[in-house]
């Protein structure tokens, strides 16, 4: 089933991932508690039952730690799947802090046995399981739920083109950024759409966030990614699009 959406498409509400977890959990054979979290409004990103097609779930991907894996081996639990790149300087930090976030307050919940996070790069060329690696440092202490993954260009691709994600390599614009890690002038970047998949037991996608986030209050970003974040990135901070989803 190919799921058809426009990059245009947003989210006019504020909406808590945690919430979407819980909300996820809950609809599907999820653990009963006691006062479980509502469910997002129906104005709140767009609902699905969308199973993912096989040659993405058996899709070979590689995780930080060098680790073979598919989107098949995460069946049974829900996942939430975010587009990133470790070289963004506009959106993906924040991105990441609200992700890792959300695996934290899961784990504190104790459903981090039964929720996967999931960060897939957008640009595996560069994002190598070595700079993955490197990046999730960063979210020093690293909740055990939340993994970074990179493929190979032909198999994200065409990933993120049935989720609807955009993505354009572009050059950069002088005077050229430096690598937070090696320090080297960046040559080009990829433009990329925000989104954040929801999957639910049976790797059907349930629910899709679209559009940058608004940082937590209190959540502050690793100094090292908060240093590189560009003026528009700054930006995204200090003053949110007030579509902007948060937790």
């Amino acid at each position: 089933m190919q799921v058809v959406r426009s990059r245009r498409r947003r989210c006019w509400a504020l909406v808590a991932a945690v919430v979407g977890v819980a909300a996820v959990l809950t609809g599907c054979g999820g653990p009963a508690r006691a006062a479980p979290p509502p469910a997002p409004a129906p104005s709140v990103g767009q609902r699905l039952d969308a199973p993912l097609p096989t040659r993405l779930l058996d899709q070979t991907l590689v995780e930080d730690n060098g680790r073979h894996v598919n989107l098949r081996l995460f069946a049974g639990k829900v996942v939430v799947i975010s587009d990133v790149m470790t070289l963004c300087q506009e959106t993906c930090p924040l991105d990441t802090a609200n992700v890792v976030a959300a695996a934290r307050a899961v784990e504190r919940a104790g459903l981090g046995s039964r929720v996967e996070f999931l960060s897939i790069t957008v640009d595996p060329v560069r994002d190598t399981p070595t700079r993955l690696a490197a990046y999730r440092r960063l979210f020093t202490p690293v909740p055990a739920d939340w993994v970074t993954l990179t493929g190979t260009p032909a198999g994200l691709a065409a990933l993120w083109k049935h989720l609807g994600v955009y993505t354009k390599k572009v050059p950069d614009k002088p005077p050229a950024p430096r690598d937070w890690l090696t320090g080297k002038p960046l040559t080009y970047d990829i433009t990329h759409s925000d989104e954040l998949f929801f999957l639910d037991q049976r790797t059907h996608e349930r629910l899709l966030l679209d559009g940058a986030p608004h940082l937590a209050p209190g959540t502050k970003l690793p100094r090292t990614l908060d240093r590189f974040l560009d003026p528009a990135g700054h930006r995204n901070v200090t003053n949110p699009d007030p579509a902007a989803w948060t937790l």
